[in-house]
C-alpha cells in the first residue's frame, strides 16, 4: 500500500502529463490565433470551460481562445507566460478554478487556498499587460452525483476571485448562474453526465459575451468584421474526449 504522499506526488505527475498533452496539440492553433491578434480582440484563457466555448461573438470583436483543458491556476500561469501576445487587446476572459478544487488537492485547507489566490495573481498580472480589460468568472457548481471535487470549495474560491477582481479594478461574473442549485457550489439540471462539463457550451459562449461587457472608452471600437461563429460541433468532440478534465 502506497503512502498518501506518493499517492498525491502520482496525481500530479499524471496531471501534469495530461494538460501537457492537450498543450501539446492546442499549441498550432493558439499559434495561430495570436498572430492574428489586434487591439479589438477578446482573449480567452483558462481550463476546459473557457476552451469549449470557442470564439464567441463580442460585439464584432474578435475571439483568441488560449484556454487549455485540463489546467489549474498553476497550469494556466506558467503557459501563458510561455506565450508571445503581439499587441494590447481589448479584453481578457479568465475562467479558472474547477481543477484547483479536486478533493485529492485539498481545497478546504488554507495554504491550498492562498496558493491558488497567488496564481490566480500571477494570471491577473500578464492579463493587465495584455489587455485594457480583464473579466474573471465565478467557479462553476458541480453535479451533486460527482464526488472528485469538493462542492464546498465552489464558493470558497470564488469569493477568492472576487475579493481579486475587487482590489485590483476588474470584472467579476458570473456566467454559471442559471445552472447553480441555490446559493452552494452544486448545480442542477444543464451539466455533462460527468457532473463537471456542461452539455450545452454554446450558450455558456452567448452568457459569457452578454456578461463581458466591454467599454469602447477603454478599448477602443471594434473593427467592422464578421464574427467568428462557436465551432459547437468541434466543442462537442473536445468534450468527448477530455471527460472529467475541464
Amino acid at each position: 500500500m502506497r503512502a498518501p504522499w506518493i499517492e498525491t506526488a502520482i496525481r500530479h505527475w499524471r496531471h501534469r502529463r495530461i494538460v501537457g498533452r492537450r498543450l501539446a496539440e492546442r499549441r498550432p492553433d493558439l499559434r495561430a490565433a495570436l498572430r492574428a491578434a489586434t487591439p479589438d480582440s477578446v482573449l480567452l484563457a483558462g481550463n476546459s470551460h473557457a476552451e469549449f466555448i470557442g470564439t464567441p461573438d463580442f460585439g464584432g470583436r474578435p475571439s483568441l481562445n488560449v484556454a487549455v483543458g485540463g489546467s489549474t491556476a498553476a497550469d494556466c500561469a506558467r503557459h501563458l507566460a510561455d506565450l508571445p501576445v503581439p499587441v494590447r487587446c481589448a479584453a481578457a476572459v479568465l475562467i479558472i478554478g474547477t481543477n484547483d478544487i479536486l478533493r485529492w488537492r485539498h481545497p478546504e485547507r488554507d495554504r491550498s487556498v492562498r496558493r491558488f489566490e497567488a496564481e490566480v495573481r500571477r494570471i491577473l498580472d500578464l492579463l493587465d499587460t495584455w489587455s485594457a480589460q480583464v473579466f474573471v468568472a465565478a467557479v462553476p457548481p458541480v453535479g451533486a452525483w460527482t464526488t472528485g471535487r469538493d462542492p464546498a470549495a465552489v464558493a470558497i474560491f470564488s469569493d477568492r476571485l472576487a475579493a481579486l477582481c475587487a482590489a485590483r479594478g476588474h470584472a467579476f461574473f458570473d456566467p454559471f448562474a442559471a445552472l447553480r442549485a441555490g446559493a452552494g457550489g452544486l448545480a442542477g439540471p444543464g451539466l455533462h453526465q460527468d457532473g463537471v462539463h456542461l452539455a450545452d457550451y454554446t450558450r455558456l459562449a452567448a452568457e459569457v459575451a452578454r456578461l463581458a461587457v466591454i467599454d469602447p472608452a477603454r478599448s477602443g471600437p471594434p473593427a467592422s468584421r464578421p464574427a467568428a461563429p462557436v465551432p459547437a460541433a468541434n466543442l462537442r468532440v473536445l468534450r468527448a474526449a477530455w471527460i472529467g478534465r475541464p
